[in-house]
């Protein structure tokens, strides 16, 4: 008899320690649902391009416009001419602009440029998420003979906002 009741007892105290656990484990589900581990949303927002070319200000804008706005300033410490602009991202769906800032683009030393990529799509601008977006510009000096092309990549990381 004194046997069966160790047992009882410690059949109980098991049982309730599954209980707290699947009272935990329903809570975390929880919290993931809701988002609560996405710590991606405390990352701090940047723009990443070489020191020649220094990121002013930058945004994505939401639907319905799905523009990437980026403002650079040449720091080469020379005239340049832009000559193309690409624009991706690693997403499945790769980020794709239907318009680009024509180029060429001539470009004073030391003065600051907006550039806007519009009709971007492939879902990547939900307002309130953070995106991604690589983007190339290739360039030459036109005082250069030849104008010989070099190639400058950059990356913005940031919220989409309403436009």
């Amino acid at each position: 008899m004194h046997k069966k009741l160790k047992s009882q007892a410690a059949l109980e105290f098991l049982t309730t320690y599954a209980w707290a656990f699947l009272v935990i484990l329903v809570t975390i589900g929880a919290l993931y649902s809701f988002g609560a581990f996405d710590f991606s949303k405390f990352l701090p927002q940047r723009c990443l391009f070489p020191s020649q070319f220094e990121c002013i200000d930058y945004s994505f804008m939401g639907a319905p416009v799905n523009e990437v706005r980026l403002r650079l300033a040449n720091n080469l410490g020379e005239n340049i001419r832009v000559t193309s602009f690409s624009i991706t991202n690693d997403a499945v769906n790769s980020l794709e602009c239907s318009s680009l800032p024509a180029s060429p683009i001539d470009w004073a030393r030391e003065t600051e440029r907006d550039f806007v990529f519009s009709g971007c799509q492939n879902g990547v601008f939900i307002i309130g998420e953070r995106t991604d977006a690589k983007i190339t510009m290739k360039y030459c000096s036109p005082l250069t003979a030849g104008c010989p092309e070099h190639t400058v990549n950059g990356k913005i990381t940031a919220v989409v906002i309403e436009p």
